[in-house]
């Protein structure tokens, strides 16, 4: 080693390390090199990524999620390519399986899955089923969130999914879902509903193997896809509807997104597509499941799920039908739909509707205070103003002021809600704060009573509803 080392002009370690070693020797650098644009960004993005740990953990941040969110919130200028490398170091992912690159003709096939993710809705941080829909060829996305994920959920979002597409693949492609069908012996057998929404729109199914998602690996892509990027950091929402209207803009921007290795964008290859497509059907196909039952004599109650929902006392005691939608219901008999709730399933207190108990509490006044009618009603600012000052005018006498209100109710029976609304309004301006008040105001005329003339005026309380420009058309088609 030192002859080596004296005939070379090397050290000896550099000697021994080339007998361990024979190269070619790999240069390492030793100190980190600055990045003056992304180091002031840095503790933000340590910050997100230790966020992330207390979130769920398929709604994590990305690299690309980073970046954009650099981007709108700090003015990042960099590359996203130094954002990517930045978190590689700190946080190493481990190598995936390896996987053969597919290609898939327009118009064939359709990829449907359902994920979870959590978001905030009215300030509550919640737990939403999302419906997950990809065409293989163009790979257009349609997302739509559910509470839960039902039969009649798996429904409404393919009628969703085939109307963003215009049109139907010939082949859907799905695991084993409990609320399509069974899997017997190694067959899945599917559902009447699930029969008929393949009849409906003429495509037929087919089921991957079981524990075999990797075979629809575009929604199953889809799904993660759509938690990293749509869905983080967990966002707040008002309602669910906003909630889909969020998600329906992010899936349309996507049209002008060009997928790796495609060299022309989503839209351009679902217009493509479009074409290929199966035809709608002509008539409207109901997303719901239908189910036979009876309401009760006693409190005129159909039960479903676990859950007791109110009826018209006409139709007590009755056999009637539930649809069951995604996130309502719909109670029919031979006639018609005769009652409409949101759906909340599981044990608690009935849901009920004021209007359907309006006939019993017109003969039993004094329950006014505790039926639970009343408790759950969300009456018009204008009705909760008028029964204020019912109350305010008759004092103790709160049975004659609710037995006022109640006939101010069985008017809305007879008129339709805007000039109910707005007949109330009138009464509590003019001090008329009677049912013969609003019934005059419904009239057009002032009320002869010389007490609810004299009432004082509230004014602070007073709110006139806007006015339903449909009713000029209403008076146009009665006069031809």
């Amino acid at each position: 080693m030192r002859a080596l080392a004296a005939e070379f002009g090397r050290s000896r370690r550099t000697i021994r390390k080339a007998l361990a070693d024979p190269g070619p020797w790999e240069y390492r650098r030793q100190r980190r090199r600055p990045c003056p644009v992304l180091d002031p960004v840095a503790k933000v993005i340590a910050g997100w990524l230790e966020q992330d740990q207390l979130a769920p953990r398929k709604q994590r941040h990305t690299a690309h999620r980073i970046y954009e969110r650099l981007v709108a919130e700090y003015g990042f200028r960099g590359g996203e390519s130094s954002v990517r490398r930045w978190v590689r170091e700190q946080r190493p992912k481990a190598r995936g399986t390896l996987t053969l690159a597919l290609a898939h003709d327009p118009g064939v096939d359709g990829q449907f899955d359902f994920g979870e993710a959590q978001v905030r809705l009215a300030g509550e941080l919640v737990t939403l089923q999302l419906f997950c829909a990809r065409l293989a060829h163009s790979t257009r996305d349609v997302v739509r969130a559910y509470r839960r994920q039902t039969r009649a959920a798996w429904l409404d979002g393919h009628v969703h999914a085939f109307a963003s597409w215009g049109g139907v693949p010939e082949r859907g492609w799905y695991d084993n879902p409990s609320q399509l069908g069974r899997l017997r012996e190694g067959t899945f057998e599917p559902c009447e509903e699930f029969l008929g929404l393949q009849s409906a729109y003429g495509f037929r199914a087919h089921h991957c193997n079981p524990r075999a998602g990797w075979e629809k690996g575009l929604v199953e892509g889809l799904v993660g896809y759509m938690r990293r990027n749509y869905l983080t950091p967990v966002p707040a929402f008002a309602n669910l509807e906003e909630l889909n209207r969020h998600l329906e803009q992010r899936t349309a921007l996507e049209e002008g997104r060009r997928r790796q290795g495609q060299d022309t964008t989503v839209g351009e290859r679902l217009a493509e597509e479009r074409g290929l497509l199966g035809p709608l059907p002509e008539r409207e196909y109901l997303a719901c499941t239908r189910h036979p039952v009876v309401a009760s004599r006693s409190q005129a109650l159909i039960h479903f799920e676990r859950r007791g929902y109110s009826v018209p006392a006409r139709n007590a005691g009755q056999r009637l039908w539930v649809r069951a939608y995604a996130e309502q219901l719909e109670v029919w008999d031979a006639r018609g739909c005769v009652a409409r709730h949101v759906r909340t399933p599981g044990v608690g207190e009935p849901v009920v509707d004021f209007w359907h108990y309006l006939p019993v509490l017109e003969r039993k006044p004094g329950a006014f205070d505790q039926a639970l009618a009343v408790r759950q009603a969300r009456f018009p600012k204008e009705a909760e103003e008028l029964l204020l000052a019912l109350e305010e005018r008759w004092g103790e006498d709160r049975r004659r002021a609710h037995k006022e209100f109640l006939l101010v109710c069985s008017l809305h029976q007879q008129v339709d809600q805007v000039r109910w609304r707005a007949a109330c309004a009138t009464a509590l301006v003019r001090g008329e704060v009677s049912a013969a008040g609003v019934r005059a105001a419904l009239e057009g005329r002032a009320a002869a009573s010389a007490t609810a003339a004299a009432l004082p005026l509230v004014w602070s309380r007073v709110e006139v509803p806007a006015g339903d420009p449909s009713q000029y058309q209403r008076l146009l088609g009665a006069r031809g």
